[in-house]
Parts: C-alpha cells; sequence; structure tokens
C-alpha cells in the first residue's frame, strides 16, 4: 500500500506513520521522491559498501543507496531487506538490514509490490 497524493490529507512523514507499518518499495518507488521521511522497506542485493554508504540494487533492477554505520558487514552478493527512513532520490539511512535466502526471488517480488 503506497500513499496517495490527495490534499485533504497529510504527507506521510515518520512521525504519522503506524507503528511496525512501512510502505515496501522498490528503486523506482524509492526514487520518486514520494516517500521522504518515511520508513521504508527495501528487497535488495549489496553491489558495493565503502563504510559510509551501501549501494543496493533494487528488485526493479533501480539502485539505491543506504547510509550505514561502519558496522555494516554484508558483502556484494547479500541478498537483504533494507529498513530505514528514506531520505532524498533513491537515498536512505539505514535501521536494520534482514538476511533473506540466496534464492529469493526478485522478480516475484517486485511483481507483489
Amino acid at each position: 500500500t503506497h500513499p496517495k497524493s490527495n490534499q485533504a490529507q497529510q504527507e506521510p512523514t515518520m512521525s504519522n506513520q503506524e507503528d511496525g507499518f512501512y510502505p515496501r518499495l522498490n528503486g523506482a518507488h524509492l526514487a520518486s521522491g514520494q516517500f521522504g521521511g518515511m520508513i521504508v522497506s527495501v528487497v535488495g542485493t549489496v553491489e558495493a559498501c565503502d563504510g559510509q554508504h551501501a549501494t543496493v540494487k533494487c528488485c526493479d533492477g533501480g539502485q539505491a543507496r543506504f547510509q550505514v554505520d561502519p558496522s555494516f558487514a554484508h558483502p556484494p552478493g547479500t541478498i537483504l531487506e533494507l529498513i530505514g527512513v528514506a531520505t532524498e532520490g533513491n537515498e536512505a539511512q539505514l535501521f536494520v538490514a534482514r538476511d533473506m535466502s540466496p534464492d529469493f526471488d526478485m522478480e516475484v517480488y517486485n511483481k507483489m509490490i
């Protein structure tokens, strides 16, 4: 479920998000900017990490960039669910990363969301 623009509704932000609810996004959704300030979930494959930012290939083939702390220890090729706050463009501040199965089907997941 993704928020829709409506003049009568308040723009979604982390402060008015329901506890435990966060939209599941692909790279295009994240890059749209529609979810800025919200806690979001992105599933993708780690492509690179420099100790400050991890670049992830999302389930739709798009890229996301997560600000991570130096303890982020997921090597390239690892499939993760990344939960954090969407900032701007295709970027987010990581809260938690969860390992997914190596046979996780990205194409099916992208169709689901």
